[in-house]
């Protein structure tokens, strides 16, 4: 990326501000019948008999000296009567100036709808900071469908604590928590977690939740929820009910190609009516496009969208048409697009797989500690809140892929061992050493010899990025250090291997591993010339390799990354906002991210005359808010302009 001071992103003439309408799809509304139950979380002076109580006090998370746990059975709503669904509290460290008490539900809000003349939530749980805990319900129906419902709050002028929330140990579910920006955020693949700033949660104008809907719990009937407080928040109130079945018995899987989508899904009830796919590009107001779906026996269907553009989002559901009118599953978007990440992991728990703080002592996704230890840890991170420390140890990953040429990616700390300089036993393509301070590179002879290749100093207080590219029909690696080549045409170790299996990772004590991905695409090219790689677009940007302006809003997607902005988000654009304001001034206003420093020019016509700075906004820094400047005018039209004057903090990703 071009880190030239002046960097002109954009270019803004006087214009209104861009609306953009998002259309939401309500075709219907799923009913919810059977069972129900709540539970809070705060004082036993807080429940009533038809509310199960099961949370953990201040004065026994101090007494503990490590988990405390609290289990029950929930109670029926409807009967008062306690029901075969268990809930166990694990709660983990000691809370350090928390309190157990908060506000209310507020009514009108999304918590008060679920909530209000239920719970008395103004008691709760304390959550100790930067530990990990644990919700496990057990007993399950796995036939049935259920709705789960959680709420956090602060004491009202408390400062901010974040809860998160994620989901795990069931077959299927959808995250319809509302995101708020600031203030509610869904994340990971499978959109698993929710994150909740519960400071003025309590408010009227608030009242956010985190909801998921139509969980199955899989034939073991259990699921559990893992609840992480950096800065040590606290949990108020659940609520469990039955729901009705979807239209999809499970979430449809959905395979891209760069100008086209397969979506199969499986109808829950295909008796209940006929059934369509409707699609048409996301927030637009175009007409639905739609095509009739016939069910085969099980309930399976498969629909091919040809034609589509480019990298640009579709939104589709699948609708039935019912005896009671239209039931639509929940909207999902797709943007077609040549893949070529085939694994990328940050060893984070909000991924599909969660890697959750603590010891890897098992199969986690394709990783596997064979001896010794390793843990997650959040301390030391390339990128991200979490990573892999090592001790002495063997961990690997084994993932099968047939692709000629592979770029494997990962982030390393590692000064090596005091080890000989051998050949290890065992059939590889490509073989590396960290050793005394220095990264060696094996030149093989492809039948379990060769020689040894000094590639590179080890850094000793950073993360070093380390990238292999494997050509398996050639029988030859390249080494990459810190996105540059350092030595190419390097010779298999063993020319038997014809495919990625895996790669394997002998540690020393207190070594690193962040961001590992494997990926067709590569450091070696820039194939749409935005001046990005293509292998840092896919893996960290988010945009797409061969379209240089992925989102087609007019700026590059290097700009929009330069600027802070989402090079795939149509609506995420760096420009400068006109307005009048009172007094018959001007107000110009332009977004800013930490990290960046902003002027503001103007001048009277574009081709002519030199950009002059308006004083009072010259090279001030940003924040990650919208800033604004009041000029009065002098009755003359003028171009403005926002441009970055410099980055104080250099993204190396």
């Amino acid at each position: 990326m071009n880190e030239a001071r002046h960097q002109i992103i954009r270019l803004a003439k006087r214009l209104a501000g861009v609306c953009l309408l998002l259309v939401v799809l309500s075709l219907g509304q799923t009913a919810w019948a059977g069972w129900v139950a709540y539970n809070d979380f705060g004082a036993p002076s807080h429940r009533d008999k038809s509310i199960s109580r099961i949370g953990a006090t201040l004065a026994e998370l101090k007494a503990s000296t490590g988990t405390v746990l609290k289990t029950g059975n929930l109670i029926d709503i409807a009967t008062g009567q306690a029901g075969g669904v268990q809930l166990k509290l694990s709660i983990n460290g000691s809370p350090l100036g928390q309190a157990e008490i908060g506000d209310d539900a507020p009514a009108g809000t999304d918590a008060g709808g679920v909530f209000a003349n239920r719970v008395n939530c103004e008691g709760g749980t304390p959550l100790p900071a930067g530990k990990v805990h644990f919700i496990d319900l057990s007993g399950l129906d796995p036939a049935r469908y259920y709705e789960l419902v959680l709420f956090a709050s602060t004491p009202a002028g408390g400062a901010a604590k974040s809860v998160s929330f994620t989901l795990w140990d069931v077959s299927t579910f959808e995250n319809r928590s509302a995101v708020a920006p600031g203030r509610v955020t869904v994340n990971g693949q499978f959109n698993r977690t929710t994150t909740i700033d519960t400071a003025g949660n309590a408010q009227t104008a608030r009242g956010d939740v985190c909801r998921y809907e139509f969980i199955q719990s899989g034939n073991d009937g259990d699921l559990r929820v893992i609840l992480q407080s950096p800065s040590g928040g606290q949990l108020n109130a659940l609520m469990l009910r039955e729901q009705t079945p979807p239209v999809l018995a499970t979430k449809p899987i959905i395979a891209l190609g760069e100008d086209h989508a397969v979506i199969r899904g499986t109808i829950a009830d295909p008796a209940k009516g006929t059934v369509e796919l409707r699609w048409r590009e996301a927030g637009s107001e175009a007409t639905w496009k739609s095509r009739e779906l016939t069910p085969d026996t099980s309930g399976a269907v498969v629909a091919r969208l040809d034609s589509l553009p480019v990298f640009v989002e579709q939104e589709f559901v699948f609708v039935q048409q019912t005896a009671d009118g239209e039931i639509a599953s929940e909207a999902q978007t797709i943007r077609p697009q040549k893949l070529g990440v085939i694994y990328s992991t940050g060893f984070e728990p909000t991924e599909p797989v969660a890697f959750l703080p603590g010891a890897i002592t098992a199969q986690t996704g394709p990783w596997r500690v064979a001896k010794g230890s390793a843990e997650i840890q959040s301390s030391r991170v390339a990128h991200g809140g979490q990573a892999v420390r090592t001790g002495d140890c063997v961990i690997e990953m084994t993932l099968e892929n047939p692709e000629p040429v592979l770029w494997a990616d990962a982030f390393i700390q590692d000064r090596g061992i005091s080890q000989a300089r051998q050949i290890p036993d065992g059939i590889a393509s490509s073989l590396l050493l960290f050793r005394g301070g220095k990264l060696i590179a094996l030149d093989g002879d492809g039948s379990g010899g060769g020689n040894f290749i000094t590639v590179a100093e080890l850094p000793s207080d950073r993360f070093m990025r380390l990238t292999i590219r494997t050509d398996y029909e050639a029988k030859r690696f390249d080494v990459w250090v810190d996105g540059k080549p350092a030595l190419d045409k390097l010779g298999f170790k063993d020319n038997s291997v014809a495919r990625f299996h895996g790669a394997k990772r002998l540690a020393g004590a207190n070594s690193y591993l962040d961001d590992f991905s494997l990926s067709t695409w590569g450091l070696d090219r820039d194939s749409d010339g935005d001046g990005l790689v293509d292998l840092d677009e896919a893996k960290f940007y988010g945009s797409y390799p061969l379209l240089a302006d992925s989102d087609r809003d007019g700026a590059s997607d290097a700009h929009e990354i330069a600027a802070g902005t989402h090079p795939a988000d149509p609506a995420s654009i760096f420009a400068v906002k006109i307005d009048s304001a009172t007094g018959g001034k001007t107000k110009l206003s332009i977004p800013t991210l930490t990290g960046l420093e902003y002027t503001l020019q103007r001048r009277a016509a574009l081709g002519q005359g030199h950009w002059e700075t308006l004083p009072g906004f010259e090279n001030v820094p940003g924040d990650g808010s919208v800033q604004s400047f009041l000029e009065t005018p002098d009755g003359r039209n003028y171009f403005y302009r926002g441009v970055i004057v410099n980055r104080l903090n250099a993204v190396n990703p």
